[in-house]
């Protein structure tokens, strides 16, 4: 049986495909992008072209402006079900959430809305509109150079969060992920839940990673009060 001390835990948890139920950043490009997005994250994924570059390339080639981003956001994206007993849970016994992001804050507010980011940290990318009204990236962590992973270094850096968190916060992290991003926290983290059929779950199958599995947050909210 599990003696699990939630209090003892800052919880961080990734927004796109974990919070929402895919991920927000894959589906912007397949609406708006061209064959030529499919080709830069076919190149992120087999490790040929880090986070950074290959961010500011989907948005060379996109071309989106705000009025486009929020229609997608407000038609698109839907939320997990189990987030918001989740998070009135976290409320209830004073336990802290982050939620840590490679993609942009200004997505992460419209679609949770203030009432459930009272009290949550959001560290996420930012976007800036340019002379031609598009969207260009601007990356949340520049001080970092990541040698450690195929994927760095990446606009927002995910270890880099996850030491500021625990030093601030003086707690253990539990973390919760489902992608490529959210590799870089596998020994970061405390405890680990990877969402079941996803990159970040196979990643810590075939490096024999301690990770626990879950479909949604309805399955972390049984485990952490069991």
């Amino acid at each position: 049986m599990k003696h699990l001390n939630l209090k003892e835990y800052a919880v961080v948890s990734d927004f796109d495909g974990t919070i929402t139920l895919e991920d927000t950043n894959d589906m912007l490009f397949l609406t708006y992008g061209t064959e030529k997005n499919v080709e830069i994250e076919d190149e992120f994924r087999a490790g040929r072209v880090d986070d950074r570059e290959t961010m500011r390339r989907h948005f060379e080639v996109a071309r989106l402006t705000f009025g486009d981003y929020f229609s997608f956001l407000d038609s698109k994206v839907e939320v997990d079900a189990g987030f918001d007993p989740f998070l009135r849970y976290l409320r209830r016994r004073g336990v802290p959430l982050f939620i840590v992001s490679g993609g942009y804050s200004l997505g992460i507010e419209r679609v949770l809305g203030e009432e459930r980011l009272e009290g949550v940290r959001v560290f996420a990318n930012g976007l800036v509109e340019e002379e031609d009204g598009c969207l260009t990236l601007s990356c949340a962590t520049e001080r970092n150079v990541c040698t450690e992973s195929a994927l760095g270094p990446c606009c927002n850096c995910k270890k880099l969060r996850i030491d500021d968190i625990r030093r601030e916060t003086a707690k253990k992290i539990l973390y919760i992920g489902d992608g490529l991003t959210d590799r870089c926290a596998v020994h970061k983290a405390d405890l680990l839940f990877a969402k079941e059929g996803r990159s970040l779950a196979e990643h810590c199958k075939a490096n024999g990673a301690p990770y626990i599995p879950f479909a949604g947050f309805d399955d972390i909210v049984r485990y952490i009060c069991e």
